[in-house]
């Protein structure tokens, strides 16, 4: 059987204690997630040349360079996500897709 110092538990808790109210007070600091802002991520990380704005309604404006902006219609895709997995990889690869023509 293994014995552990006291010292060393104490430190170990000590420790543990600090990363949980490390975690807790980022998780604090941010913002909870919502389809506007997984979209916009999504859009940004496929586009970078691309700007995302997020509009007063909830959907997105995507402006294109060297094309029109293009609204994004974030309730219709987040329905598509609701439904399930395979349906939220396809609408949201349709909107890229869509994203991606002149």
């Amino acid at each position: 059987m293994l014995i552990i110092p006291s010292r060393t538990r104490k430190s170990a808790f000590v420790l543990t204690l600090s990363f949980i109210a490390a975690a807790l007070t980022l998780i604090a600091c941010t913002e909870p997630p919502s389809w506007q802002k997984l979209l916009a991520s999504k859009i940004r990380q496929q586009y970078p040349a691309y700007k995302v704005l997020p509009l007063d309604s909830g959907n997105l404006s995507v402006e294109r360079p060297g094309m029109s902006t293009m609204p994004v219609d974030v309730n219709a895709i987040a329905a598509f996500c609701l439904r399930g997995t395979k349906d939220c990889d396809y609408a949201a690869d349709q909107m890229l897709l869509q994203l991606q023509k002149p």
